[in-house]
């Protein structure tokens, strides 16, 4: 119990010295806390080098925002913090898997197929393609036509594997939009 009342304000403490700018206090506070919050949010995601990305985006957040915040405990605002950051990272990475088994188990009815023979669909899918910005096509033509990894891909760019993963979901997502328009389109002129 003592030993709780103490930590308690040894973190009002360094609450106090980060809301000043101090770097050492940041500094200690990330690592009293790092292993804990870590483990405790890979065991929720499952995920290691996401439980990884969730506790930056915490500790960042808490230096960020670090004169906006009023924290009455750090730990519980931590944990909290972590906790609701995991829970968000879960469903976009769910989203994005349902989003790709979506799009993969994407099948016409025969009727709209056959409206589709005289558009060239690979054509269609460049041109959706094109409108991409420029790293998210190259992305999305490194995984998709290439078959590159996604480690390889963020390799490549020197930039994090879940950077890739964005981007190839907004390339979906993207694609997906501009493909429902155009069956909407072959559903309203084919009824005619």
């Amino acid at each position: 119990m003592v030993s709780k009342q103490i930590d308690q304000e040894n973190d009002v403490q360094l609450l106090a010295l980060i809301k000043k700018n101090n770097q050492l206090a940041f500094n200690r506070l990330y690592n009293k806390y790092w292993k804990r919050l870590f483990i405790y949010t890979a065991n929720i995601l499952n995920d290691k080098e996401l439980a990884q990305d969730v506790l930056h985006d915490v500790f960042s957040t808490l230096w960020i925002k670090k004169d906006e915040l009023e924290i009455e405990s750090l730990e519980k605002y931590l944990f909290v913090a972590a906790k609701n950051k995991s829970i968000s990272q879960f469903r976009k990475v769910k989203f994005t898997e349902l989003d790709l088994s979506i799009i993969e188990k994407l099948s016409l009815k025969p009727e709209i197929e056959t409206n589709l023979d005289f558009i060239d669909l690979k054509t269609v899918l460049n041109e959706v393609t094109q409108s991409l910005p420029a790293r998210c096509r190259e992305i999305f033509y490194m995984s998709k036509y290439n078959y590159y990894s996604n480690q390889e891909i963020a390799q490549h760019f020197n930039i994090s594997q879940r950077t890739v993963e964005n981007q190839l979901y907004l390339a979906l997502k993207h694609i997906k939009h501009s493909l429902k328009q155009l069956i909407l389109l072959l559903l309203i002129f084919s009824t005619r």
